[in-house]
């Protein structure tokens, strides 16, 4: 007898974005005065705390694939089904933000207050008022340079240093997580609550893994198969989404996604050797480092990626990794390689020029010539 086949499970529909609470509304000892951004997985507001008169960024966990703004200004599930998944995303919200007010780093999101009410939590946090990096890069003409890029991956390793020491890794890091202040301070946003929710279900879309700056170890079920085992998430899974975060400043766009690199097993950050000559072999190895597809591939600690970063002629690299004299005359031929064809092109023609000349001088070519004309 034929086995039934599994149903395939139905895409969710697409839903409208949450609705915010109304403002002036207040909340613990804050009142709401306008809406900042709402996202995937939450609202943030604008407020001030009336009786310091100090502004504040309210964030409220509000999925909206999971969750609705009820009549009361409640937050409900949308059905049973999705309770668990908001109420297991609620728990990771509340207990990373309590971990983040121990945590107190220039360039780390300031976390003030944590509490519960409405069905859901809120967050205080400080108001900030630059950009994200994303929308940043946007507005340039060219790509950073290496001394550039160099300074924002030293300037982001602090805060994640902080983090993982505070037993926190954020999960979620890109362009998008990355507030770029007027003075040019870079501040690390959100941590990725919701997405490693929806991230062990093995979904995607707007809360499910960052596609492109999200390692293999983040997709779940999704991950390539045969390599669900040492599939571990630590420090080395922020080191990727960094090591993204930084190819997309280089390139414009981040790489392919991690199950596709899985099955591709290619190094997508030393390949940009022969297109931009403006990063070297040293930094674009490091890249390929903190982009490698295996968790136990990539550094392990921040001090090791500090120890790279620092060192020169490749010292702190992994052997295998580390430039050396063949690689660099390998990738220097294949740079120049179109101009190889080219010059190859014009001596074969040249050869023929000089061949079909010095034919044309031979007594019986002439005389076949003057039989002919």
């Amino acid at each position: 007898m034929p086995s039934t086949p599994t149903p395939t499970p139905k895409p969710r529909r697409k839903l409208p974005p949450p609705t915010p609470l109304v403002i002036g509304t207040r909340l613990g000892r804050y009142e709401l005065r306008s809406v900042l951004g709402i996202g995937a997985f939450s609202i943030v507001y604008r407020a001030i705390e009336p009786e310091s008169d100090l502004e504040f960024a309210l964030r409220e966990y509000l999925p909206g694939s999971l969750a609705q703004r009820a009549a009361d200004g409640s937050v409900v599930p949308r059905s049973a089904a999705d309770a668990e998944v908001f109420e297991h995303g609620l728990r990771f919200f509340v207990n990373e933000a309590k971990l983040l007010l121990q945590i107190d780093h220039p360039n780390l999101v300031k976390v003030h207050e944590i509490w519960q009410e409405r069905g859901t939590a809120f967050l205080a946090m400080d108001l900030y008022t630059g950009r994200d990096l994303q929308d940043t890069m946007s507005t340039r003409w060219r790509t950073p340079r290496e001394p550039g890029l160099r300074n924002i991956l030293a300037a982001l390793l602090g805060p994640i240093d902080a983090l993982h020491k505070g037993g926190l890794q954020h999960r979620d890091i890109s362009p998008q997580t990355i507030m770029v202040e007027p003075d040019g301070r870079l501040v690390l946003m959100d941590l990725g609550a919701a997405r490693r929710v929806t991230s062990a279900l093995g979904e995607t879309g707007p809360t499910g893994p960052r596609d492109g700056f999200a390692p293999v170890e983040l997709y779940g079920n999704r991950a390539a198969k045969g390599e669900a085992k040492a599939l571990e998430k630590g420090p080395w899974t922020d080191f990727y989404a960094l090591g993204a975060t930084l190819f997309y400043m280089m390139t414009g766009r981040p790489p392919p996604p991690a199950p596709e690199r899985a099955r591709a097993g290619d190094r997508v950050a030393l390949s940009l050797y022969r297109s931009d000559k403006r990063y070297s072999l040293e930094l674009l190895a490091l890249l390929d480092w903190m982009l490698a597809v295996p968790p136990a591939a990539r550094p392990q600690s921040v001090a090791e990626l500090h120890r790279a970063l620092k060192g020169e002629h490749g010292e702190g690299l992994p052997p295998a990794l580390k430039p050396n004299r063949a690689l660099r005359w390998r990738l220097k031929a294949r740079r120049f390689k179109p101009l190889a064809w080219l010059l190859g092109i014009a001596l074969l023609l040249a050869v023929a020029v000089l061949a079909v000349r010095w034919g044309l001088k031979l007594p019986i070519v002439q005389d076949w010539l003057l039989r002919w004309s």
